[in-house]
């Protein structure tokens, strides 16, 4: 029986030709298009126009364009928006969501807030960040300006606020608040910003400003601006400079550059089959059962297993009893592991105590780790298209 069922694994191996390893391929298109027509086409074609969450990201887009015999600005998804955003949004660590909530100051009339949104597409943002004067009301300010600061520190009771004095520009103020406490204030309703009010002296600055967004909503915070940073501009977006290996620039989305765009190589089957059937469900309507050969690919699936019916979904992984180790269906061995405690030793239990064939699962909630299952459990899947 182990033979037969290596014979099946090694027949499925042999059918491959497609590595399935990668959670999504970036397509470099060698057409001239605004940033906008670049978009567009993407989207109609593709994902979006690319997304660049590290250095690997960013290599992996110039290899692709460099065989390409083009050396020159390409665009990427990256523009400045009218996108307002707290700072703690950025910091990975927490998990404060925007509300939605804002208090801009409504007098007088002709200086409502914000006041600096309605300027020309060709002008230059200068009021791009924010402070709360002592009445408790919001204006939109140059981040060069010098005020003081509220940060916010994270506790178990929701936070405290505390006020430094200090004049610091927005930059200094964010970097201060992050060394010595959690962020830059978040402000998320009534009550907060009541009570931020009630300690303040003057103009503070607190966490939310405009900032540099992706075309798919992507959260990824990586730069790699060429030097420092870009005119903050309202026609302002980001081509990447194959030339100079891939660093930034920003530019008016007007102009005419080639492009790279992304697409999305996972999907997630909400129909419950046993591992074998899933795994020829992909073959006959996708190309393979997801391989997860790095982090990156795993952030990914975790993502995905996250909207799965079931409280695990398949994946590619199997173990082999003959050679005593755990293949990938996509041929690819990978010393990448993320298993669940007690979980990847190569023996399943089924209720009964019996050992049976192991085949691994991602979890789809709790730490999202993987787990060794019996291959006749049935679970939602993840394939590769």
């Amino acid at each position: 029986m182990s033979l037969r069922m290596d014979h099946f694994i090694f027949t499925v191996l042999l059918l491959s030709d497609v590595s399935s390893c990668a959670g999504l391929q970036y397509h470099f298109v060698n057409e001239n298009m605004t940033w906008t027509e670049a978009q567009s086409y993407c989207r109609g074609n593709y994902t979006d126009l690319a997304t660049v969450e590290d250095t690997e990201d960013m290599m992996m887009m110039v290899d692709i364009t460099v065989q390409q015999d083009y050396k020159g600005p390409v665009w990427i998804g990256l523009y400045y928006g009218d996108t307002w955003r707290w700072s703690i949004q950025d910091n990975k660590s927490y998990s404060h969501a925007d509300t939605g909530f804002r208090n801009w100051s409504q007098t007088p009339p002709e200086l409502r807030q914000p006041d600096n949104g309605g300027t020309p597409i060709t002008i230059e943002i200068k009021a791009a960040c924010v402070m709360i004067n002592n009445e408790g009301s919001w204006n939109d300010a140059g981040c060069s300006t010098k005020y003081p600061t509220v940060c916010y520190q994270e506790n178990n009771a929701g936070g405290i606020y505390v006020i430094n004095s200090t004049g610091r520009t927005w930059t200094e103020a964010q970097i201060y608040c992050r060394q010595h406490y959690t962020d830059l204030a978040i402000i998320r309703n009534s009550e907060d910003n009541q009570n931020v009010t009630s300690q303040l002296t003057g103009n503070t600055w607190i966490g939310l400003h405009r900032d540099w967004v992706w075309s798919d909503q992507n959260n990824s915070t990586y730069r790699s601006w060429t030097a420092g940073l870009p005119l903050n501009n309202k026609a302002s977006c980001a081509v990447a400079d194959i030339s100079q290996g891939g660093t930034w620039m920003g530019t008016d989305c007007s102009a005419r550059f080639p492009f790279i765009c992304y697409q999305d190589n996972l999907v997630l089957v909400r129909e419950n089959k046993t591992w074998k059937e899933a795994l020829l469900y992909c073959r006959q309507n996708h190309v393979d059962l997801v391989s997860v050969a790095s982090e990156k690919v795993q952030r990914w699936v975790r993502e995905m297993a996250g909207e799965a019916s079931t409280p695990y979904v398949w994946m590619g992984l199997r173990y082999s009893y003959t050679l005593n180790f755990w293949l990938w269906v996509s041929g690819e061995f990978s010393c990448y592991q993320s298993w669940s405690t007690g979980n990847g030793t190569g023996w399943y239990r089924d209720e009964g105590g019996r050992r049976v064939w192991s085949t691994g699962a991602q979890q789809a909630g709790g730490e999202q780790k993987w787990v060794s299952l019996s291959e006749d459990t049935k679970l939602n899947f993840i394939c590769i298209k």
